[in-house]
Formats: C-alpha cells, structure tokens, sequence
C-alpha cells in the first residue's frame, strides 16, 4: 500500500508536542506538527519550569526566560510565613504565550518538519499499518502519531474513550503592577486560601500570574474563581495589580495506572497527565515526555519496537512517584495547618523538598525519609510569623 506523506503526526504545539516534533525531525523522520489554536496564544499558566527540564530545552530558548526561581515563600495566609532559600536555581519564569510560539518557530525551522495551525482533531484510527487523523484541515495520515494536544486531548478521547481521569481546577490572573522587583523571582504558594488546593503567585518581567489551585469535582472552577479576589486582597504586595485578562482551566492530576499508548501512538503531556499532583508543575514532566515520546517512536520506526516500553518508561519515571505524591497532596489540602506547621516549619524537611523540586530526590525518598525521623523531626519554628531557611 502506498506509504503516508508523513512518517508521524505530532498533535499539539505546547511543549511536548514540539518537543517531540524538534527530536523527530532532527533524527531525520518527516513530521507535522498540528495544533487547534495559532500562535501566538495565550496559555493560562504560571509558567514556572524546574531544572528538571535543563536537558531538553534548546539554548534559542533559553533568552525567554524572565526570571530566576531561587526562592520560595510557604504560608498560612499573610501572617504565617515560611520563607526557603536555594543557594542554587530551582527553575526559571516563563511568559507561556512568547515561550510557546519561539518554540514552534523553531520547531518550524527545520527542514524535515511541516507545520499546520489552526487545525483541530476531530477523529483518529488506527490500523495495523497506519494512523488516519481526521481533523477540521482535512484527513491527514502518518506512520505514528503523538498526542500532545492538552488536558482536553481529542486523540486521548479517541483511543481510550472509557479511560477515567482525575482533575483539579484552577483559575488564573494575569495582572500588571505598579511596581515590580528586578532580579530573582520568589513565588508564593498559600495553604489557606483556597480548601483542597492553594494560592499562587509568580512574578514575572512585567506581569504576575495570581491564581488558585483546588481538587477536582464539582464547582471546582467556580470555588477558585470566587476565593481569588479574597486572596487577592489579604495581600500586601497585590495591592494595585491591575488585571490584564482571567481564565479557568482544568489540569489532569498525575499518578494514572491508565494506559499511555497502543501500536502506533503515545500520549505526551498533559494529554498523558503528567501533572505534578503537588505543585501543579507540568512543563518540565512535558518536556520529559516529549523527550521519551520520540525516541519510542523512533525506535519503533526503526526497528519495530513496540511503545509498550513507552507507557512503562512513563510509569516508573513519573507516574509511580506521583502515586505517592499524591499522598502527600492529600496531608496538603485536607489537613493544611497542620500540613504547615508539620512540613515548612521544618528546616530538614523544607531542604528535602528543594531538592524533590529540582529531581535529585524523589517523593517516595521524602515520605520515606519523614516517616523514618518523624519522632525527631520537630518544627525548628513553632512560634514567630516568619522564618527563613537557607538551603545548600
């Protein structure tokens, strides 16, 4: 049969997706890479990537980023206060919406990719020899195809329509100030405004990102939406943010047994869930699995490798470690005073989880290391507003 224009089909231009597609064609494969939306878009997010991602982001990238992430503040509202300092970055700030669209830009740069915007999937279906995509641009048909497409994958929904998903809510600000600090950005997380979830804030070059996270279910979004202007307002250093444009959106929550493939397609990003059920964090597992999305497929074109190896690659190196994460979002949300006063009270503790933010240590490594020393591991502050941990 007459083999198809394209050796793959990558299915959404964030991060994993042109990620995915930059491996591809660099390897020499025939790519395009299709998205519903045209860039640049607005990405509702507050563009926080951890060090984790360090070896998959191009150094054309790496100008965009607007602000160091060395410092963090935890509280219990604005008078509890807990604030860590890294002696090294944890991560970087980025604008999603100028971070996005120089990716695809350079994605589009090479030879071997083609890309198509606005185009949105309608359809897929596998067969034993090829992958037909139906999309609003007409039938497209490859010899894989990588779903990348987001939270709201239509490639997910077509491969797996029973597979049930677990989700949490959000709703985000973008607001200017009057003023905004030059160097090294401190982002906030707050465990008192929003129940089952938390606040944040991330200052970027000229914007914050203000929003709130909570679990899923019902009215989730609306419950965020409601208390943001409240936990607008209970902080000083919001005091005049003028809002620039607002959104609601959902984020999948990671830690799925799910399956993440079949013969000739992977998911990869938040179409796979690999969302951090703690932090929230999602760009740089995004590009992780980009990353490992092409090599599967590369070697699968090869070789005839089947992608099982993918979903388990998967499994161990994101899903697994969220199962537990999990468990230590559930301390979070549900019992967060207590949280607080147990975890960011606690010098050992806060520099164990610096070092989970930047990937030198897993969740299971914390838990376990928590529950061993627990009898010992007092809070080093019980009284006072506000303390600061300085971590190696």
């Amino acid at each position: 049969m007459e083999r198809p224009r394209w050796d793959v089909i990558v299915a959404g231009a964030g991060p994993a997706g042109c990620h995915a597609a930059w491996e591809l064609g660099r390897r020499g494969w025939h790519v395009l890479l299709i998205d519903r939306a045209s860039f640049p878009r607005w990405k509702p997010c507050a563009g926080g990537i951890t060090v984790k991602a360090s070896p998959y982001i191009p150094a054309e990238l790496r100008n965009l980023f607007e602000r160091e992430m060395s410092e963090a503040v935890i509280s219990y509202g604005p008078r509890l206060v807990t604030r860590i300092r890294s002696s090294r970055p944890v991560g970087w700030v980025v604008h999603r919406e100028t971070f996005d669209a120089a990716h695809l830009e350079l994605v589009r740069s090479l030879d071997r990719v083609d890309v198509l915007e606005g185009c949105t999937v309608r359809d897929v279906i596998e067969t034993a020899w090829q992958v037909v995509v139906t999309t609003s641009c007409g039938e497209l048909r490859s010899l894989a195809l990588v779903g990348a497409d987001g939270v709201e994958s239509r490639v997910r929904r077509a491969i797996f329509p029973t597979a049930e998903r677990e989700f949490a809510a959000t709703y985000e600000m973008e607001a200017r100030m009057p003023h905004i600090e030059d160097g090294p950005a401190s982002v906030s997380f707050d465990l008192q405004s929003f129940p089952g979830g938390y606040g944040w804030i991330f200052p970027k070059r000229t914007t914050f990102s203000i929003g709130g996270y909570v679990e899923g279910g019902p009215g989730g979004g609306r419950v965020a939406r409601a208390r943001l202007e409240r936990f607008i307002a209970c902080w000083p250093q919001l005091e005049g943010s003028e809002p620039v444009r607002a959104r609601g959106y959902r984020i999948p929550v990671g830690g799925s047994r799910a399956r993440m493939n079949t013969n000739r397609i992977v998911l990869a990003g938040d179409a796979a869930g690999t969302v951090d059920p703690v932090t929230g964090e999602g760009i740089s597992y995004a590009f992780m699995t980009g990353h490992l999305a092409a090599q599967a497929i590369d070697a699968m074109l090869k070789t005839g490798r089947s992608l099982d190896g993918y979903g388990l690659q998967l499994w161990w190196k994101i899903h697994g470690p969220f199962v537990l994460a999990r468990r230590l979002s559930d301390l979070l949300f549900h019992h967060p005073r207590s949280a607080f006063e147990y975890l960011f009270r606690n010098r050992r503790i806060c520099g164990w989880f610096v070092r989970v933010i930047r990937g030198e240590m897993t969740y299971a490594g914390l838990l376990a290391r928590a529950a061993v020393l627990a009898p010992v591991l007092i809070p080093s502050h019980r009284n006072g507003h506000e303390v600061t941990f300085n971590v190696p």
